[in-house]
């Protein structure tokens, strides 16, 4: 039976040297890959909510609500009496976001909204200030506005990974935006 020859020490630190260096390369490459993957994702699931909303007030010829609740939470009801509230009775879903993404925009440096007419002011921008709106029987909205995605670790330090889910009111237009720092317009 033959002897194993221990391995060199040269070639441990070696090894352990190119370990490091792709940690110190790799991870902050990854950690932000995962971060926009975690808003695309919540910003394609709350694109999804609203097309279901819109696709149920057609089909069921009543007013479907969102009421966005908080820094992460959402409400979908079907108004199925027209008063403009949750009744018991009437189908609800509550949505809260994944827990390292929030509503949110930072201030410093201020940044144009998805229109490209004012800086954002706050997470949920629809028209007056609201931060509820419904989809009609005809499909369109009662409100043109924007909702903003931000991870919690941009919070405070940068804006490059902000996503937006807006609608356009009058045809119930819904889409999703990304926020590219520098270009012009800055949101694709």
């Amino acid at each position: 039976m033959a002897e194993k020859k221990p391995i060199p020490i040269a070639e441990i630190i070696t090894g352990l040297i190119i370990v490091i260096i792709l940690m110190v390369v790799a991870l902050p490459r990854f950690i932000h890959w995962a971060e926009g993957s975690i808003i695309d994702n919540e910003a394609s699931k709350l694109f999804y909510d609203l097309g279901t909303a819109q696709n149920t007030a057609i089909q069921n010829i009543h007013k479907v609500w969102i009421v966005f609740q908080g820094t992460s939470e959402y409400m979908i009801f079907e108004d199925i009496n027209g008063n403009g509230a949750r009744d018991g009775g009437e189908p609800v879903r509550k949505t809260k976001l994944d827990p390292g993404v929030q509503f949110g925009i930072n201030l410093d440096p201020p940044i144009q909204n998805v229109w490209g007419t004012a800086t954002i002011a706050q997470p949920i921008d629809f028209i007056g200030g609201k931060k509820k709106f419904y989809f009609m029987p005809s499909g369109a909205a009662s409100s043109t506005g924007a909702v903003y995605l931000i991870a919690l670790t941009d919070v405070g330090n940068s804006d490059a990974d902000i996503r937006a889910v807006k609608v356009i009111g009058a045809n119930g237009e819904i889409s999703v935006v990304r926020f590219s720092p520098g270009d012009s317009p800055p949101w694709k």
